[in-house]
Protein backbone atom coordinates (compact mmCIF):
# COMPACT_ATOMS: atom_id res chain seq x y z
CA UNK A 1 0.00 0.00 0.00
CA UNK A 2 1.56 3.24 -1.12
CA UNK A 3 0.95 6.59 0.40
CA UNK A 4 -0.58 9.01 -2.11
CA UNK A 5 1.17 11.93 -0.43
CA UNK A 6 4.57 10.61 -1.51
CA UNK A 7 3.46 10.45 -5.15
CA UNK A 8 2.06 13.98 -5.23
CA UNK A 9 4.27 16.71 -6.67
CA UNK A 10 6.13 18.69 -4.02
CA UNK A 11 4.45 21.79 -2.74
CA UNK A 12 5.88 25.11 -3.94
CA UNK A 13 6.70 26.04 -0.34
CA UNK A 14 8.86 22.93 0.03
CA UNK A 15 10.71 23.70 -3.20
CA UNK A 16 11.27 27.31 -2.15
CA UNK A 17 12.50 26.20 1.28
CA UNK A 18 14.85 23.66 -0.28
CA UNK A 19 16.17 26.28 -2.71
CA UNK A 20 16.72 28.75 0.12
CA UNK A 21 18.56 26.12 2.17
CA UNK A 22 20.75 25.27 -0.81
CA UNK A 23 21.51 28.96 -1.42
CA UNK A 24 22.41 29.45 2.25
CA UNK A 25 24.70 26.40 2.24
CA UNK A 26 26.45 27.57 -0.93
CA UNK A 27 26.86 31.05 0.51
CA UNK A 28 28.34 29.64 3.73
CA UNK A 29 30.80 27.49 1.78
CA UNK A 30 31.83 30.44 -0.38
CA UNK A 31 32.43 32.49 2.76
CA UNK A 32 34.60 29.69 4.17
CA UNK A 33 36.72 29.75 0.99
CA UNK A 34 37.02 33.54 1.15
CA UNK A 35 38.11 33.34 4.78
CA UNK A 36 40.68 30.63 4.00
CA UNK A 37 42.12 32.66 1.12
CA UNK A 38 42.36 35.77 3.25
CA UNK A 39 43.90 33.97 6.20
CA UNK A 40 46.76 32.65 4.10
CA UNK A 41 46.09 28.99 4.89
CA UNK A 42 45.73 28.11 1.22
CA UNK A 43 48.75 30.21 0.30
CA UNK A 44 50.89 28.54 2.97
CA UNK A 45 49.77 25.08 1.88
CA UNK A 46 50.47 25.88 -1.76
CA UNK A 47 53.93 27.24 -0.95
CA UNK A 48 54.71 24.11 1.08
CA UNK A 49 53.63 21.82 -1.78
CA UNK A 50 55.69 23.79 -4.31
CA UNK A 51 58.74 23.72 -2.02
CA UNK A 52 58.44 19.95 -1.45
CA UNK A 53 57.88 19.28 -5.15
CA UNK A 54 60.89 21.32 -6.22
CA UNK A 55 63.03 19.56 -3.61
CA UNK A 56 61.85 16.15 -4.86
CA UNK A 57 62.53 17.21 -8.47
CA UNK A 58 66.10 18.21 -7.54
CA UNK A 59 66.65 14.81 -5.91
CA UNK A 60 65.36 12.95 -8.98
CA UNK A 61 67.45 15.13 -11.28
CA UNK A 62 70.59 14.57 -9.21
CA UNK A 63 69.99 10.80 -9.14
CA UNK A 64 69.51 10.77 -12.92
CA UNK A 65 72.75 12.69 -13.44
CA UNK A 66 74.66 10.23 -11.25
CA UNK A 67 73.16 7.26 -13.13
CA UNK A 68 74.08 8.79 -16.49
CA UNK A 69 77.69 9.42 -15.38
CA UNK A 70 78.05 5.90 -13.98
CA UNK A 71 76.23 4.11 -16.84
CA UNK A 72 76.59 6.09 -20.08
CA UNK A 73 75.86 3.09 -22.31
CA UNK A 74 72.66 2.14 -20.50
CA UNK A 75 71.56 5.78 -20.41
CA UNK A 76 72.13 6.14 -24.16
CA UNK A 77 70.20 2.96 -24.94
CA UNK A 78 67.37 4.02 -22.61
CA UNK A 79 67.18 7.42 -24.32
CA UNK A 80 67.13 5.77 -27.76
CA UNK A 81 64.41 3.37 -26.62
CA UNK A 82 62.29 6.16 -25.19
CA UNK A 83 62.75 8.23 -28.34
CA UNK A 84 61.78 5.25 -30.51
CA UNK A 85 58.65 4.60 -28.41
CA UNK A 86 57.61 8.25 -28.62
CA UNK A 87 58.24 8.16 -32.37
CA UNK A 88 55.95 5.17 -32.71
CA UNK A 89 53.24 6.85 -30.71
CA UNK A 90 53.26 10.01 -32.81
CA UNK A 91 53.95 8.62 -36.25
CA UNK A 92 51.35 9.20 -38.92
CA UNK A 93 50.07 6.39 -41.09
Amino acid sequence: MSDSATLAPPAPDNILNAAEELRAAASAKAQQWRDALQSGDVKAATERIVRESSQRWREVSDNAAVFIRENPGKATLAALGIGFAIGLLFRRD
